[in-house]
């Protein structure tokens, strides 16, 4: 026997309140013999003796009412039914509900997810007067509105047809342990667990385990051996998930952005279904407008990464949410819709403020190859003596032709400017001092020590390898021409230059030379600094007038004044703690953009690293924009990072267990195998008959009954005494 309210029990001391009064009630009396009352003493005798056994049975009648009345409120129980001894024992019921986007594949009888709310009502609809139950989503396990038992059926009724789809995977391990946290507060004495589920193998991988490999705990057991599970698999039988396509990856092959000109993205799609998939199209959208569009043949089974491409939006159009472009690829017509897109973001730089110092002829092709951007018209040109005087900080990026000479101060100011994220583009020039070079703006610029060198006219210098992969060049030539520094570009003819020494070099090369290094880069703090050994004039190379003069000189000025913003990816669910770029005040307010464009605002937690923003439950698929506007500031701010979240790729895999599998899953989790039952088609069978097996007894009406039978059989033997005594 056990007993479901056992902290009533405490009330049996009650039973000895009785006792105590029969005892204080027991008065010792002084005996005086009298002889004329001699004669009546063997009839005193026997009324005193049936005087006490009346009492006797007073006291335990009772004693039997106050046991009888506790152990009623401590509803005792046992595990057998007895018809007629005592009521069915009620039944404390949790509902573990697949929904998952996978759910809202559609097959023979149609959407998975309305058929699970289905079998869950119809699990409600056997609960009667006294049950309770609770509600498990099993992919929003943080949405505890429902993780409570509630005798209310109406209202679970409700909530269960309220169940939205979750862009995340269900992971069973992770419900099942709510499901028995849930069970400790259950108030009755059967105790079931229904999981209804499509029975996707992803439910038990570990979350890294695309492999296959399952968690492989044998010591978990979360249930006792009083817990039933009754698992309910949808679309077992059916065949409509072989016919699947999926975006599962995206990637932003362009690292430079500008309006107006190419973006590259690269999309893996996988085809799950049975058969080659042919005309397959795949869209490209910026900020919900289809901008490209291709068709691909991705044959069964496999996934083929899919380039495309479009030139980014103007700016001035997405000027309310600070240059924040949404890229969305997708494909059509499969039976899962929830997995046909993915997103990526990027941010489009405003026009940068360029200076080009220098003296004017030297600059001359550099000004007509500037202007002829139309990003880079803001441009402020300056002669060479000008450096010390101008205020760095309304500029973004410096271009300094053939300087002669660089003081300490500006070698600090320029170090400083870039630092703080300004880029600097230096030029070689006839005028240049090789050893103030080597002495100050170089070492301050981190790109080491240049040589000057002179070569035959019959034997100019060339490039000798350039990195095609460096951001200055991505996107700029064909794939094809990648494969070797001669097949890029036509080098210039070199008659005099200032390279990097190799030796010294602490910066990265870009284009070589045989005895040096002809343009290199160095990065500090969040700003970056370009050298190249010849100015951009025909004095001393044929450099500005041959093909890679307009895509160094076009992608400088973006390269230098794009900012650090970093990119990150996460799935649906995840939580995440981000460093934040940028120089951002201490305990400043940080503003969160989500795909839907609502704004809150969240502080970033100092560390001695940087700022860190930690966000909470990611549950909206899209583009996030983390953002900084200073208080006194108008616009959208400055963005520091994009979140791009994303639905989990395993969700897309059509890979379901069967019922012996599936029921062989649950083992570690139970005591015992013969606790599971597998239910393979719920509307072939009354969940009451399913549920009929659940046993036990309460006995608590039989205890209530007891009560009430002593306490009238006191009353009656009572009144009896009371009258006899009178008498």
């Amino acid at each position: 026997m056990t007993f479901l309210n056992p902290a009533i029990l405490l009330g049996l001391a009650a039973a000895a309140i009785p006792i105590l009064l029969h005892f204080f009630n027991l008065r010792k009396l002084q005996t005086i013999d009298f002889s004329t009352l001699t004669f009546l003493k063997e009839l005193q005798k026997t009324r005193i003796r049936k005087l006490k056994i009346t009492q006797l049975i007073l006291l335990l009648l009772r004693v039997l009412i106050v046991v009888c009345a506790v152990l009623a409120f401590a509803r005792p129980t046992i595990p057998t039914s007895f018809p007629g001894l005592g009521t069915k024992a009620k039944s404390s019921v949790v509902i573990v509900l697949d929904n998952s986007f996978s759910m809202e594949l559609a097959d023979e009888r149609g959407v998975r997810l309305k058929q699970a709310k289905e079998a869950a009502l119809s699990v409600v609809r056997s609960l009667g007067d006294g049950d309770e139950v609770a509600l498990v989503q099993m992919a929003d396990l943080s949405d505890r509105r429902t993780a409570a038992f509630t005798r209310d059926l109406g209202a679970m009724r409700e909530a269960i047809q309220n169940v939205p789809t979750a862009f995340a995977t269900g992971k069973l391990e992770g419900a099942l342990r709510l499901a028995s946290s849930i069970l400790t507060d259950a108030q009755n004495l059967n105790r079931e667990v229904f999981i209804i589920t499509d029975a996707q193998k992803n439910i038990v991988l570990d979350d890294g385990a695309s492999t296959g490999v399952a968690s492989n705990n044998d010591s978990l057991k979360l249930f006792s051996k009083a817990t039933a599970v009754y698992c309910v698999p949808i679309g077992a039988d059916s065949k409509a998930g072989e016919r699947n396509l999926s975006v599962d990856s995206l990637h932003l092959v362009s690292r430079i952005f500008e309006s107006g000109k190419p973006v590259e993205i690269e999309a893996r799609v996988r085809n799950s279904s049975g058969d080659d998939l042919r005309d397959v199209i795949v869209s490209l959208q910026m900020n919900g407008e289809r901008v490209a569009q291709r068709t691909v043949t991705i044959p069964k089974g496999e996934s083929r990464m899919i380039p495309i491409a479009a030139a980014a939006p103007e700016r001035s159009a997405n000027s309310e949410t600070g240059g924040l472009v949404r890229c969305t690829v997708e494909v059509e017509g499969d039976v899962l819709d929830a997995d046909n897109r993915r997103h990526v973001g990027f941010v489009l730089p405003p026009a940068p403020r360029l200076a080009l110092i220098g003296s004017r002829d030297e600059c001359a092709f550099l000004s007509v190859a500037l202007r002829a951007d139309k990003s880079t018209q803001n441009l402020t040109e300056l002669p060479a003596d000008a450096l010390s005087s101008i205020a760095l900080n309304e500029f973004d990026a410096l271009f300094l032709v053939g300087i002669p000479r660089f003081s300490a101060s500006d070698a600090g100011r320029l170090q400083a400017f870039v630092q703080e994220g300004g880029g600097v583009f230096i030029f070689a020039g006839a005028s240049a001092d090789l050893q103030n070079y080597n002495t100050t703006i170089l070492p301050a610029l981190q790109f080491g020590k240049v040589a000057e060198s002179e070569y035959p006219p019959a034997t100019p210098a060339e490039f000798t390898s350039v990195d095609a992969a460096h951001p200055l060049f991505q996107g700029v030539f064909k794939r094809s021409e990648t494969e070797g520094a001669n097949r890029i570009v036509e080098s210039p003819r070199i008659s005099r230059a200032m390279p990097l020494v190799r030796e010294s070099l602490t910066a990265q090369a870009i284009i070589e030379l045989a005895d040096g290094i002809f343009l290199a880069e160095s990065k500090r703090g969040t700003g970056k600094a370009l050298y190249i050994a010849v100015p951009p004039s025909a004095e001393w190379s044929s450099f500005p007038v041959t093909g890679v003069f307009v895509p160094i000189v076009f992608r400088a000025a973006s390269y230098l004044t794009s900012r650090s913003q970093e990119s990150f990816s996460a799935v649906v669910g995840q939580s995440l703690t981000i460093p934040i770029a940028g120089k951002v005040p201490s305990g400043a307010a940080l503003t969160i953009t989500d795909p839907s464009n609502t704004q809150s605002t969240r502080q970033a937690a100092p560390t001695p690293s940087g700022a860190l923003l930690s966000l909470e439950t990611l549950r909206q698929p899209g583009v996030y924009a983390i953002s900084y506007k200073p208080s006194n500031s108008a616009g959208f701010g400055t963005i520091l990072s994009t979140l791009a979240v994303n639905a989990p790729a395993s969700e897309s895999v059509m890979a379901n267990f069967s019922a012996q599998e599936l029921s062989a899953s649950l083992e570690r989790f139970v005591p015992s195998q013969e606790q599971i039952r597998v239910i393979d088609d719920y509307r072939k069978s009354s969940m009451d008959a399913l549920r009929a097996g659940s046993s036990g007894t309460e006995l608590w009406r039989i205890f209530l009954l007891g009560a009430v039978l002593a306490a009238v059989a006191e009353m009656l033997i009572a009144r009896r005494a009371v009258e006899e005594s009178a008498g």
